[in-house]
């Protein structure tokens, strides 16, 4: 976890540490020799990356099925919530025809009654409930200059204040967290 926030910090401040590019001592003992390399050889990887920074809650579009009308939404991006979840309604698996069909509503309040296929279906715990069935699509993801071919699950976030969950396997496509800022990088750029 330690290692993490280096790597984070050293991103933030967009530098490497001298101690990255250092060879250990003779006199260093072995485990933080050890520990010296993790350090040296995460740094190199993450300094060389495309990553954003970007707030925890950022403007999003979001493209289903290909269509040509992106969907406007506020987006909380939770380093804490493994996968990626949208909000929909009305939604009907076909298992036959291994299609799914729901309605969504997007930023101005326009609906769309959308069929797609899935990929596949996942339970996911809750905790009166038990178990609820959720199918997962596949759609693009575009938070400011950012696109993210995304796996998401589709279920009722009437409930919760923002429509779109963008979860860690995601956000590893190219986005780092700052949990102080909101909006930070804007909306969108056009599709």
């Amino acid at each position: 976890m330690y290692y993490t926030w280096c790597l984070a910090i050293l991103f933030a401040l967009n530098t490497t540490a001298t101690f990255a590019q250092t060879p250990p001592s003779a006199s260093t003992p072995k485990s933080h020799q050890t520990n010296f390399q993790i350090v040296a050889s995460a740094a190199d990887v993450t300094s060389d990356s495309d990553m954003l920074i970007a707030g925890y809650l950022e403007k999003a579009s979001i493209i289903i099925c290909g269509k040509s009308h992106p969907i406007e939404v506020d987006a909380k991006l939770d380093t804490g919530a493994d996968s990626t979840s949208f909000h929909a309604t009305d939604i009907v698996i076909h298992k036959k025809k291994k299609t799914v069909t729901f309605t969504v509503v997007d930023g101005t309040g326009d609906t769309q009654r959308i069929t797609c296929p899935y990929l596949r279906t996942v339970r996911i715990k809750k905790r009166p409930t038990g178990r609820e069935e959720r199918p997962v699509i596949a759609a693009q993801i575009r938070i400011a200059s950012k696109v993210i071919d995304a796996e998401i699950n589709l279920t009722d976030r009437s409930h919760f204040s923002y429509k779109l969950l963008v979860g860690r396997k995601d956000l590893r496509k190219g986005l780092l967290i700052d949990s102080s800022q909101k909006f930070r990088l804007g909306k969108p750029v056009s599709h």
